[in-house]
């Protein structure tokens, strides 16, 4: 008799993902996930799985945050903002994860910048005042890591709970709108001492592989886009249009073998020393261009048909543009690490 074979990863996450592309326009007048897509990723175990105590490698991450991004890739972003902010949760003690995990799938969201600020931090905890920008995924989240910093000593990543902040609708932008990246707000808010970590033993060990998360959902975000201009094409047309698909399909397909083998050399390498961050860091840069060259090239060559708000290709163009507009995916600033450690200086 043969035995029952579960789906694989990637075949559970394609599944999600042909489930998001229906809804990805609600998704995005909605302004977050759409909780039916949310009840599919939870379903999948999606955002879970760079949970503690995981078996599934970054590489496994990084390809189906880009899988669920070919369907919705608001809901590729949230996925890869919830499961990268679960994998920060193993530098905080056990009782605190303890308390985080009492739900098995609850969702953390964050804005890591030390955008809060507390006089200081004492064995009780803190006093937390701030405005905290770009929570994406804030809506579903129990939980966000927010940056605090103080009038002495290294900032600090603080945990508080759903209970103990406001968000405040700002996210009015041109894509990624079901994102909800939306501000947190709290005014003298204390915290425990145990859900304060420093800086530098909760971000600053996972430097590269927060970076490099970051462009799955834009590769995924490409191919979508490749994908439906390839839709509107036939044999018949002519060959510059034809060019332009293979081109921008190269570029994408190049983009992707990028980022999952800096996701391997990240596996081999969980500590990875400076100079292969700095490579990480280049790679992931340079798949977010090579990604948004293809998705400009395919929406340029589409034509005027495009523009309507019918067509997910124009969605898809304003989700990847977005995505790619992240400071950290920005070339130029990302590139010269490396090549300075290239020339030795």
């Amino acid at each position: 008799m043969t035995e029952f074979q579960p789906p694989t990863l990637r075949v559970r996450a394609g599944a999600v993902s042909d489930f998001a592309r229906d809804y990805a326009a609600e998704t995005e007048k909605l302004g977050h996930v759409h909780p039916a897509v949310l009840d599919a990723m939870q379903e999948a175990g999606l955002p879970q799985l760079l949970k503690p105590g995981s078996a599934y490698t970054i590489k496994e991450f990084v390809d189906v945050c880009g899988i669920l991004a070919e369907g919705c890739m608001s809901s590729g972003w949230c996925n890869f903002v919830w499961g990268m902010h679960s994998y920060l949760m193993s530098a905080y003690p056990a009782e605190v994860q303890e308390t985080v995990w009492e739900d098995p799938k609850a969702l953390i969201s964050a804005s890591l910048a030390p955008a809060g600020h507390t006089p200081g931090i004492d064995r009780d905890g803190a006093v937390v005042t701030g405005r905290w920008r770009f929570n994406s995924g804030a809506d579903h989240a129990q939980w966000l890591l927010l940056g605090v910093s103080q009038d002495e000593g290294e900032p600090h990543l603080g945990l508080f709970h759903r209970s103990e902040f406001e968000l405040d609708d700002t996210w009015q932008v041109m894509g990624l709108r079901g994102t909800g990246s939306k501000d947190a707000v709290m005014d003298g808010q204390h915290i425990p001492a145990e859900r304060l970590m420093p800086f530098s033993q909760v971000l600053t060990p996972y430097g590269a592989m927060l970076i490099l998360v970051i462009v799955g959902p834009v590769i995924g975000g490409a191919q979508a886009a490749v994908n439906e201009y390839a839709k509107q094409l036939s044999t018949s047309h002519g060959q510059s249009a034809m060019i332009r698909l293979s081109e921008a399909s190269a570029e994408v397909d190049a983009a992707r073998l990028v980022a999952l083998s800096a996701a391997d050399l990240l596996d081999l390498n969980p500590s990875p020393n400076g100079f292969i961050t700095a490579r990480i860091i280049r790679d992931t840069a340079y798949a977010a261009r090579l990604c948004n060259q293809a998705t400009r090239r395919v929406f340029e060559a589409a034509g005027g048909s495009a523009l309507h708000e019918s067509r997910p290709i124009q969605r898809i163009f304003r989700d990847v543009t977005a995505g790619c507009a992240h400071a950290k995916l920005q070339w130029d600033g990302n590139a010269l690490p490396y090549a300075s450690m290239l020339v030795g200086e």
